[in-house]
């Protein structure tokens, strides 16, 4: 039961975005270095060349960041307070998160509140019914695994607001003529996307920043991996892998694509999509990358993009290996279905009439010792 919901459907477009913030120490770095470097141009050149005044903006421009980064540690460190002041108003066993959103778990009252902060106050849901299992934190949000009443739990903070989303799994199974039996469901999270995988009861569940997809293993038909909308790597149901992906890091290429072509790319998308037994939701798209309204595409042969890069294919790799295993496991149960003998009980009575027919025809002659003997090892199966 969810107490204070928010009812409002919310859409996230997820965006990987290099990290420029340099922070307070970063930034009083560049300004001492501009600021050196305009005392020593202005010792070198005092003639009032419009050039040497270069570094003396540099200075400025320090000064504001300083400044800039100041005020953000200082409404981050508001906003942490004001998560340790409401953890110590309510009964909790454990938590799990930041100074922006914290989920607060009473596995004795079987209760989660989720708090989120601004830098004067906070705002909080509760969610009966929930004791943690397990928890993670994406990009964006954090997931929280009941693995007991197989319940799931994503927020995201906006603003101060906490942004709820939750499905029961078991519910939901249960729509798909599921009957689900105790496991341990394993919860994994790469980029802002978390997994949740039972192969015992062959079920999968992808939370993404839109919506909470629940789904059994047969139902998945392929997952692929794409850069600016071309195919890099395809896996299906009873299908070989087809193109390459890497592996390790940037030029290590599976599927004959060289090296040279992989550190002089310019990417302007990345995404996975998993295709499903579906007319009304046949395809799951996860974004792991997309330029923003500036255009701002990554280039591999640049030594900070391509490290990027190969941080976000560590990331495809990852959820790439999950639905390769669950579609191997697809494969097998198929395979075995298909190649399962059938095996017919013979009865201990049919046996021992098989044995008397053959005995006769022995007597008669018609069978030699040898044939006779042949034919009765076979039905006592020696």
């Amino acid at each position: 039961m969810l107490r204070n919901s928010n009812n409002n459907i919310y859409k996230i477009n997820l965006k990987m975005k290099r990290q420029d913030d340099l922070g307070v120490g970063g930034s009083i770095f560049m300004t001492i270095v501009f600021a050196a470097a305009a005392i020593f141009t202005y010792q070198t050149d005092p003639s009032g060349n419009p050039l040497a005044w270069i570094p003396g903006s540099g200075v400025i421009v320090g000064i504001i960041m300083t400044i800039i980064a100041a005020n953000k540690a200082s409404n981050e460190s508001a906003r942490k307070d004001q998560q340790e002041s409401f953890g110590k108003t309510i009964s909790h066993d454990s938590s799990f998160g930041n100074g922006d959103l914290k989920f607060y778990f009473d596995s004795s009252a079987k209760k989660v509140t989720v708090c989120a902060t601004t830098t004067s106050g906070t705002n909080q849901k509760e969610i009966d019914g929930f004791v943690k299992t397990s928890a993670v934190q994406t990009d964006n949000h954090i997931v929280a695994l009941d693995s007991t009443s197989n319940k799931v739990i994503r927020a995201k903070s906006n603003n101060g607001n906490v942004m709820l989303g939750q499905a029961n799994i078991n519910e939901e199974l249960s729509k798909l003529g599921v009957t689900v039996t105790d496991s341990k469901p394993t919860l994994k999270h790469f980029n802002d996307y978390a997994f949740i995988t039972d192969d015992k009861n062959e079920f999968v569940t992808i939370v993404t920043p839109a919506k909470i997809h629940v789904l059994r293993y047969s139902d998945i038909v392929s997952i692929s991996y794409e850069e600016n909308g071309s195919d890099v790597y395809n896996k299906s149901v009873g299908g070989a892998v087809v193109g390459g992906l890497l592996f390790g890091g940037v030029g290590a290429i599976v599927g004959g694509n060289t090296a040279k072509a992989t550190q002089n790319k310019e990417i302007r998308i990345m995404s996975i999509k998993i295709l499903l037994k579906s007319t009304s939701d046949s395809t799951i798209i996860l974004k792991i990358y997309e330029a923003g309204p500036d255009g701002n595409l990554l280039e591999t042969k640049k030594d900070a993009d391509r490290m990027h890069y190969e941080g976000l294919m560590k990331e495809v790799t990852g959820i790439k290996d999950i639905f390769a295993i669950i579609l191997d496991m697809v494969d097998k149960k198929v395979a075995q279905q298909k190649i399962a003998p059938v095996m017919q009980p013979v009865s201990s009575i049919s046996v021992a009439d098989e044995l008397t027919k053959l005995a006769k025809l022995k007597d008669a002659g018609i069978l030699s010792e040898e044939e006779f003997n042949a034919q009765k090892a076979k039905l006592l199966g020696l």
